[in-house]
């Protein structure tokens, strides 16, 4: 399997949208397609998604223009692209428009969107991570870093400028690439226990890229800083946009020189586990594993699999039920 079809495997990588670029400096375009009654809308109402539950799992909720009087009260909506029927756009809801919603939709609800998308289709989970994502780096750069001007969308909402005319600063969205590992010696792989985490959560190992460091580098130095374990070899896997709140996740397996290992101020715990004790320790609640959405559930799924334990997922799920 190659690297794209890797990541597309992961969650919120399935947006399938032709973003269509060409548009975004159309506002005649861009009018024409917010008056189409086959436009769809995703509401956010402080960075939450408008979510119903059903038998199918979780349903993304969109709006139709009709819906939604006056989407430009917060700032004007953002176009996420098209899917071969219908255009998308973000839109930012007041509370006003909010409880309108939910009058209209009693069955949804506005919710976390990283909780929530576990079961949700590939398709609109991605949708919803895109809009989220715009909605973040939107809402976050109001002012100019330069002057401190207030900042105008532009391009539809993939552009913003600063008003003050001596100033004129562009600013465009803004991610903080990460790197998330799973660390492997022979039959046994590496999960930590985050101080940040409640009892039991293990998860793989990651960290952001800092300036002048290329990926690889980054992998080496989180691994050593957080648990003292030298590498032997680092391979690319796949990536995964995380839009909580604005990352892009590159996701590695490493190859440890051996077993020794240690703590830090951030991993207060480290753990070699085997496919034979995993698989204990997930059957009798020793350990909970980070949500099946993430890329670091795919990295340990997959190593999982290849080491004979089977489908890790359905594992973790018949202990939640």
């Amino acid at each position: 399997m190659d690297h794209l079809a890797r990541s597309r495997r992961n969650q919120f990588t399935a947006v399938r949208l032709d973003r269509v670029v060409e548009r975004r400096d159309d506002p005649h375009w861009v009018a024409g397609s917010l008056s189409n009654p086959h436009t769809r809308l995703v509401p956010l109402w402080h960075s939450r998604s408008l979510l119903e539950t059903a038998d199918e799992g979780t349903l993304a909720v969109y709006l139709s223009p009709s819906q939604l009087a006056e989407p430009n009260l917060i700032q004007p909506p953002t176009l996420l692209g098209q899917d071969g029927v219908r255009d998308y756009f973000a839109v930012s809801v007041t509370d006003t428009q909010k409880d309108k919603i939910l009058e209209d939709h009693p069955e949804a609800s506005f919710t976390d969107l990283r909780r929530a998308s576990l079961d949700m289709a590939a398709k609109h989970a991605g949708i919803l991570a895109y809009a989220k994502a715009l909605h973040y780096w939107q809402h976050r750069h109001t002012f100019c870093g330069v002057c401190g001007g207030s900042n105008l969308l532009r391009s539809a909402g993939h552009r913003m400028k600063c008003g003050n005319e001596e100033c004129a600063r562009e600013t465009f969205p803004r991610i903080d690439p990460a790197i998330i590992v799973l660390v492997v010696h022979g039959d046994a792989c590496l999960l930590g226990r985050n101080t940040r985490y409640p009892p039991r959560v293990f998860s793989t190992l990651a960290g952001f890229v800092e300036p002048g460091e290329s990926l690889e580098d980054a992998v080496v130095r989180e691994v050593y800083e957080e648990v003292q374990v030298r590498l032997s070899d680092i391979r690319y896997v796949s990536s995964q946009p995380w839009p909580f709140p604005a990352s892009a996740m590159c996701g590695f397996y490493a190859e440890a020189v051996d077993r020794s290992c240690g703590t830090s101020e951030e991993i207060e715990e480290t753990r070699w586990y085997t496919v034979e004790k995993l698989t204990h320790a997930v059957l009798n609640d020793e350990v909970v594993l980070s949500s099946p959405v993430s890329i670091s559930f795919r990295l340990l799924a997959d190593w999982f699999r290849k080491s004979g334990g089977g489908d890790l997922e359905a594992l973790v799920r018949s202990r939640r039920r």
